[in-house]
């Protein structure tokens, strides 16, 4: 399976179960976060942006990223079903205050840690293959496509 199929097969699951706990866990009104359509035009921009960086030769970054996909399509579905509100219906009381929250949020957070940790640990393992910064300025960026590239099989978390 290849690496957009990984980010997918995390994505659709979690997505889905957290679309399955909006429909079946009721929300008081006031939990409702309102959603524009700008921001769900980013929202499946971040998306197309999770699908890009699968392109990162890593075994952990496409599940990564799956994760913070699923949190993102769960929240841009129940907003373009739902008359672009999102319902949260986890009410956590902390302290004097209340959190509402939904699973989507969950994966959404959760995603974004996992996907820096898992882009920091290949970079640091790549750090051999990074351009040097002249290189970089000199080509404006193309320097970088060499990171895309699957690098040799002597790395085992190149993949």
């Amino acid at each position: 399976m290849g690496r957009i199929g990984i980010l997918l097969a995390v994505a659709l699951p979690l997505a889905a179960a957290d679309l399955v706990v909006k429909a079946s866990v009721p929300s008081e009104p006031w939990t409702y976060h309102e959603r524009s359509f700008i921001w769900l035009s980013l929202t499946f921009c971040l998306f197309g942006g999770m699908i890009a960086v699968t392109r990162v030769p890593s075994r952990l970054v496409a599940p990564a990223a799956g994760i913070l996909a699923g949190g993102l399509l769960g929240n841009a579905l129940s907003a373009a079903s739902n008359d672009m509100s999102v319902p949260n219906p986890i009410v956590v009381n902390v302290g004097e205050g209340v959190i509402a929250l939904n699973l989507a949020d969950i994966w959404a957070l959760t995603g974004i840690f996992l996907l820096v940790l898992a882009l920091g640990y290949w970079l640091i393992v790549n750090r051999d293959r990074l351009p040097p910064p002249a290189e970089v300025r000199a080509t404006r960026g193309r320097a970088f496509r060499r990171l895309l590239t699957d690098p040799p099989e002597s790395n085992p978390e190149s993949h």
